[in-house]
């Protein structure tokens, strides 16, 4: 019975630490895709706050691993809304990591992103869910 108890203690603990890596943000009343574009906007504006690529792409980071915790804490939205969010991330997704970035390679990775998520766009995206990563990128470019 007492080694029970330290389980569950492990147990416990366990699931407070991972409560407290993946804070539940709390709702606004808006619906979610309204909190995913606002999280998108304050993207933008921390990016071209940020000194440096380095801050950039924490910024990234952790932006989108909020979005995800809000999407992973919230019911499902209607299909056109998640398939906007989906949408979203996979372009995010495509940004390459920090580590394999090379500025000289920026042509290439707009080039993919418009010929992977906007195949009939001609020099940027008009696709509302694809336009916040390739912000992004644009400015890992500059």
């Amino acid at each position: 019975m007492k080694s029970l108890k330290w389980v569950l203690g492990l147990v416990f603990l366990a699931g407070t630490a991972n409560a407290a890596i993946r804070e539940v943000p709390v709702n606004s009343g808006r619906s979610l895709r309204a909190q995913v574009d606002s999280y998108a906007e304050l993207l933008q504006k921390e990016l071209l706050m940020a000194k440096g690529n380095k801050e950039r792409f924490r910024a990234i980071r952790r932006v989108t691993d909020e979005i995800k915790v809000v999407r992973e804490n919230n019911m499902p939205q209607s299909a056109q809304d998640e398939a906007y969010m989906d949408l979203m991330m996979a372009v995010f997704d495509s940004v390459p990591a920090e580590k394999n970035f090379k500025r000289s390679d920026c042509s290439r990775y707009e080039n993919d992103i418009l010929s992977q998520y906007e195949p009939t766009a001609d020099m940027e995206p008009l696709e509302p869910a694809v336009k916040p990563a390739w912000s992004a990128l644009t400015i890992l470019c500059r």
